[in-house]
């Protein structure tokens, strides 16, 4: 097998269609929108790859890539053959050499889960995207502001650490995000971070801190976020295992979507 760096997605349109349809072999990010393949190579930060034996087509892959991090994540894999993965996990590795690697994928693929496996990835629980209707919950938001320099040094503070998108990188990026904290007697409580420039705005993190958790605020956050995001949609990814974020989210009026269901792995 062969690796061949593309620049176009034409001549690879029947691969790419006939795994879309197959549940077993579908890429959750590109049934939730095709531009996420289509529209990759306008960035330079993206690039694509194709698996090739005797000149069929064994793989279709998207990274991106990251330098100043060292970060690298699968954003598209295509593919029904573990060697056509296994020529291109082997391939990134000796490119991006000590990158931290994220693939996101399909969980009932297993031509990219067994040798992830094999490479000893630690694996996240199976996902869920859960989309919500447009109906704001009834509930009151007065505790809730979005984030200012007031109250600045507080999210930072609270903020998860373990992430790509630190209370850092999000402050740095607030033309793509806005930030709502719960506030009460000049303490931040919680947060959300949630995209605010798509026409479907993603939420990143949602957090209260565990000692003020089922008082209201995680609800009031986002009947706040979900007030400002009209006339947008909203999307979230929660673990299908989860009861009580799911139970949240659909008080909140979002609903799964079928067929998008992901799992994250991670090896370095």
């Amino acid at each position: 097998m062969m690796i061949q760096k593309i620049f176009s997605f034409d001549e690879y349109e029947g691969f790419v269609n006939e795994l879309a349809k197959h549940p077993q072999y579908s890429d959750p990010h590109f049934t939730y929108d095709k531009n996420n393949l289509y529209c990759s190579l306008k960035s330079k930060d993206k690039h694509a790859y194709v698996v090739l034996e005797n000149g069929i087509t064994k793989g279709l892959f998207v990274f991106i890539v990251l330098p100043d991090d060292r970060y690298v994540e699968m954003l598209i894999g295509f593919t029904k053959e573990e060697e056509a993965f296994i020529e291109m996990l082997e391939y990134m590795e000796r490119n991006y050499c000590g990158y931290q690697m994220d693939f996101v994928f399909n969980p009932q693929n297993m031509a990219i889960y067994k040798p992830l496996k094999l490479k000893g990835a630690i694996f996240e629980p199976e996902q869920m995207k859960m989309i919500q209707g447009g109906f704001v919950p009834n509930v009151s938001t007065s505790n809730i502001e979005t984030l200012s320099d007031r109250w600045m040094k507080q999210y930072y503070d609270l903020h998860n650490t373990d992430t790509y998108w630190t209370a850092k990188r999000i402050v740095s990026a607030l033309d793509k995000f806005r930030v709502f904290l719960a506030v009460k007697d000049e303490q931040v409580l919680g947060y959300l971070d949630v995209q605010s420039c798509y026409d479907i705005n993603e939420i990143y993190a949602l957090y209260v801190k565990p000692e003020v958790v089922s008082q209201g605020y995680e609800l009031a956050l986002l009947a706040n976020a979900i007030e400002l995001n009209r006339p947008n949609q909203m999307m979230v990814v929660v673990d299908v295992d989860n009861r009580e974020e799911v139970d949240l989210y659909t008080a909140a009026g979002f609903v799964k979507l079928e067929g998008h269901n992901s799992i994250t792995a991670y090896i370095k």
